[in-house]
């Protein structure tokens, strides 16, 4: 099992202490046995100095006793004495018998001798050749010199070796206490220091997780102390980059949101990475699929998983059109693009929704057929009678009148179609503006109603304001004047008998309108589409009362222009009620 932090540095400074105390024992020990041996031979030199004078004038009485002055005088030292003479020949030593001092080599050239001889004090450690033992020498000139030339002493060195062996008991004693003592310091140290770096570690462990808010120690100012600075600087840094990233995620999410388009990334093994709002609402589902979805149980569309299958085998983007019969029929362009930098295979799925840009070509088909249908029919019954006047119907005075009033009157229905084709062309414009102007809508109402008054007579109808108080508005009056006149036309001309009212009610904010008839009354079926162009509930009654089938279509986009809204609530056999609502304030 690994060591932690702790175990490793108690051990490393542990072991590090012990090598230190090690070699300052080692190191102690052989200057101890360098200063036992320096206080040694310094203890022989001045022994030896002392009673050199005192042999040198026994042996000038009798140089012969030399053998036995040199055992007196290691007795009474308790050390080895040598007497040696100019040349270097032994001629006593307390160690060596009188009858072998002839088989001793000579001395001359040992290197305390050699000091001696040249009238210095002379030392040397070494083993001796002649007792076979190692000892400290110490050798010094004598006074007069003949003739005996040098008193060396030596003591073995057993004795040092024993001074310093104890010695070196006391130093390891000393070097266990010490690592003894260090070992619960450091140890504390370690604690202290592997805590911090605990502590940092939890820091930037909870700093990886995404935690904010959070600071590592920044004191003391050591190495520790500055990798604190370091992470706390690394976790501003780290949660400026955070926010931009968050920033560029949602700014790419809200557009990926409000995006038309349906958007995918789709995995290796069709599993849904991304989907954006768009993508559940064109494939008819509440919800985008949360991601690891199988695409193939979101959408259930075998075409788009063959799609997906293609992109992933082609350098370029597979597009394909296909219609969804979902509830609500939809026809789509998808683009699946392979993401050849990722190298997992992942596709970027694209939905682009053509029902809306069908339909529109579908009105537009239907608009050019219905107004081609309106136009020809009466430039038929123009040429037509036209032909038959060049014919020779000028010379039939019983006919000729009335040939001339039914192209005097598919003529007006031409101008009238006309007119209304301008009008609602105008009102398409995107750039379509109002004139706002302050008035009473009531009496703007009341000056339409008078002016239908004769054709409701004529008709035998009743048309009627009610009573109320003014109703001031801000908008453009021409433009409500035509609302207003198309609503009467439309009143009078799909009521047979009864009442036509008018009543207008408004609110602090907005004015409405309703025009009530009691006429055949619409089939629900066909109330959400009476405003749209060209579109008649009964074609042929229609025609016969001359109407261009643009009135409502043009009332919507005027109401719609000034940010109203208008409708129509009716039931067969009971009249209609048309309505519409503006602002009081309209803005041009």
């Amino acid at each position: 099992m690994a060591l932690s932090l702790r175990g490793r540095l108690l051990v490393a400074h542990a072991v590090l202490i012990g090598a230190a105390l090690a070699i300052m024992t080692v190191l102690a020990t052989r200057e101890q046995h360098r200063w036992l041996i320096d206080r040694q031979e310094a203890g022989l030199e001045r022994v030896v100095l002392r009673v050199r004078s005192g042999v040198a004038n026994r042996l000038a009485t009798d140089p012969k006793r030399a053998p036995q002055i040199a055992d007196s005088l290691s007795r009474v030292l308790e050390c080895r004495v040598t007497l040696m003479d100019a040349s270097g020949w032994v001629r006593g030593d307390s160690d060596v018998p009188a009858p072998r001092l002839g088989e001793v080599e000579n001395h001359a050239g040992r290197p305390e001798m050699r000091a001696a001889l040249a009238g210095r004090i002379g030392r040397a450690v070494r083993r001796s050749r002649t007792v076979g033992r190692e000892l400290i020498y110490v050798a010094a000139p004598l006074p007069r010199g003949e003739p005996m030339a040098v008193l060396r002493l030596a003591e073995p060195l057993a004795w040092v070796d024993v001074l310093n062996a104890s010695l070196l008991r006391v130093s390891i004693v000393a070097a266990a206490i010490a690592l003894f003592l260090s070992v619960p310091l450091v140890f504390g140290v370690v604690s202290v220091q592997a805590r911090r770096v605990r502590e940092l570690g939890r820091v930037a462990m909870r700093l990886g997780a995404g935690e904010s808010g959070l600071r590592a120690l920044e004191r003391p100012d050591d190495e520790l102390g500055r990798l604190g600075h370091t992470i706390n600087t690394l976790a501003s840094l780290l949660r400026l980059r955070m926010r931009a990233l968050e920033r560029e995620r949602d700014e790419r999410e809200r557009i990926l949101m409000h995006m038309s388009d349906g958007v995918a990334m789709i995995d290796r093994e069709d599993r849904v990475m991304h989907a954006n709002q768009s993508l559940a609402a064109i494939l008819s589902s509440p919800l985008p699929p949360p991601p690891g979805t199988p695409f193939q149980e979101f959408a259930r569309i075998p075409e788009l998983v063959d799609l997906l299958a293609q992109a992933r085998h082609s350098p370029q983007p597979v597009e394909l059109d296909l219609r969804l019969w979902t509830p609500q029929q939809r026809r789509l362009r998808a683009t699946a693009t392979h993401m050849h930098g990722e190298g997992d295979g992942s596709v970027i799925l694209v939905l682009h929704d053509l029902t809306e840009v069908e339909l529109l070509n579908q009105v537009r088909q239907d608009f050019v057929a219905n107004v081609s249908h309106e136009l020809k029919t009466p430039l038929t019954s123009v040429r037509g009678y036209a032909e038959t006047l060049l014919d020779g119907g000028l010379d039939d005075p019983e006919h000729r009148d009335g040939f001339v009033r039914i192209i005097r009157d598919q003529s007006t229905r031409l101008e009238a179609l006309v007119d209304d084709l301008l009008s609602l062309a105008q009102l398409e414009r995107p750039d379509a503006r109002l004139k706002g102007e302050s008035f009473d809508l009531r009496e703007a109402v009341a000056q339409q109603v008078a002016a239908f008054q004769p054709r409701a007579g004529t008709a035998r109808l009743v048309l009627r304001l009610e009573p109320g108080p003014p109703e001031l508005v801000v908008a453009d009056r021409a433009r409500l004047d035509q609302v207003i006149a198309n609503l009467l036309d439309n009143a009078l001309k799909y009521t047979e008998r009864g009442v036509v009212r008018v009543r207008l009610q408004g609110s602090a904010a907005v004015v409405r309108c309703e025009v009530a008839d009691t006429g055949l009354g619409i089939p629900e079926a066909d109330q959400p589409r009476v405003f749209e162009r060209f579109y008649r509930v009964d074609k042929a009654r229609s025609r016969e009362k001359g109407g261009t089938g643009l009135g409502l279509a043009i009332v919507k986009h005027i109401v719609l222009l000034h940010g109203g809204n208008v409708g129509v609530v009716s039931r067969p056999g009971a009249g209609s009620t048309f309505h519409f609502e503006i602002p009081r304030q309209t803005t041009p």
